[in-house]
């Protein structure tokens, strides 16, 4: 450096812009799945949804994991449901009020 230049170092404070680890939510790529409760009956191209097991038509849980849509009815029967996908359940559903580390922990929070 020549003589009469000044080299200006400015400091600036360390802010730490993360969210307090209460208010954090998991990444997709740290969430198996999702799931929400739909207690209207669910009609697909003007056909309404059944239960293959048992019958029913309303009172779902609509669960998407790994680019699959599942429908489990009040019963606990589960079936795949390739009409739908994970667009239509991010578009149909709201924003999560919960995290749990197991499926039985979500199913739990919904009451089944």
């Amino acid at each position: 450096m020549s003589a009469g230049h000044q080299t200006i170092v400015q400091q600036t404070a360390v802010v730490d812009d993360f969210l307090p680890p209460d208010l954090r939510v998991p990444s997709h790529d740290q969430v198996a799945g999702r799931m929400t409760a739909w207690p209207w009956p669910l009609v697909l191209d003007e056909q309404m949804i059944a239960c293959t097991q048992c019958g029913t038509h309303r009172d779902w849980l609509i669960i998407s994991s790994r680019d699959q849509i599942w429908l489990r009815c009040r019963a606990g029967h589960q079936q795949h449901e390739p009409r739908l996908d994970t667009a239509w359940y991010n578009r149909s559903t709201g924003p999560a009020d919960a995290t749990h580390a197991t499926f039985e922990d979500c199913l739990r929070h919904l009451g089944r």
